[in-house]
Parts: C-alpha cells; sequence; structure tokens
C-alpha cells in the first residue's frame, strides 16, 4: 500500500522525461516516468560484483543526471568505509551499468553531484578541493 512512499527525490533532467529516485536506506535506485510509473530499477548489490556477504552496499541520495543520457549514483558499505566508495554511469534511459568512474587522482570517496551538462562535482576533505569531472571520450567511442 505505500511501497513508493518511503523514495527521495535525487534529480530531474530538462531533457529527459523522467525522474530518479534512491529508496530511503538506499536499497534501490529507480527511475521514473513524470506519472510515476517505474521504468527502471537497480540495487546497489546488483553493480558490485565484489561485494561480499559480509557488508551491504547502499545508494548514497547524491547523484543524478549527468546529461539526459547518464546518470551518476554512488555506492557505500554499510559501514561507510570510504575505500569502498564507488561511483557508477548508468543508462538513464535504462538505469543499465555503463562502468565504474576511475579518477586520474586516485579513489574519489565523496559525494557527487551531476550539473546536467556533462560534468559532476566532488569535494575533497583533505585538501578542501572541489572537483568538475566529465567523462573521458574515447576515439570513436561515446
Amino acid at each position: 500500500m505505500n511501497e513508493g512512499l518511503d523514495r527521495i527525490l535525487t534529480d530531474v533532467h530538462a531533457g529527459h522525461s523522467g525522474f530518479l529516485t534512491v529508496e530511503h536506506y538506499g536499497a534501490d535506485l529507480r527511475l521514473h516516468a513524470l506519472d510515476g510509473t517505474v521504468l527502471a530499477e537497480r540495487e546497489p548489490g546488483a553493480v558490485d560484483d565484489e561485494d561480499d556477504d559480509e557488508d551491504e552496499t547502499y545508494w548514497d541520495y547524491g547523484g543524478g543526471f549527468v546529461d539526459a543520457d547518464t546518470v551518476i549514483a554512488s555506492t557505500v558499505e554499510s559501514d561507510e568505509d570510504p575505500e569502498q566508495a564507488r561511483h557508477w554511469l548508468l543508462d538513464a534511459h535504462t538505469l543499465r551499468i555503463r562502468g565504474v568512474v576511475t579518477y586520474p587522482t586516485g579513489p574519489v570517496d565523496s559525494y557527487v553531484r551531476p550539473l546536467g551538462d556533462g560534468t559532476w562535482l566532488t569535494y575533497d576533505d583533505k585538501s578542501e578541493t572541489l572537483n568538475r569531472w566529465a567523462r573521458a571520450v574515447t576515439p570513436g567511442g561515446r
């Protein structure tokens, strides 16, 4: 009866006819049509094949549309070990995994905030630096 009421709106994009939500405790990420119909769903355990049964993985509340075709979302371990945090690029229409983000500076354990223009932000607590990132495009690739 109240199945869809414990969700957090994570993002919308002007070029996409839907919106993203995450379950309150991070159990799943969903793409919805504007009328609320669920178009796609991704559980965090389905992205992390390295995850063992000792710690469950959860979606963070941050994340959203990098652009109209790409979503970025982050996962953390239940013990919130920063070494285990990952940022994932997902297809914005199916939530299929495109890949895990590999940063040139090494692992980034901060929240991610997409700007909708093809870039996203992260914040480095140690150096107190706000970083803006864009997906690297390989020759002949997307």
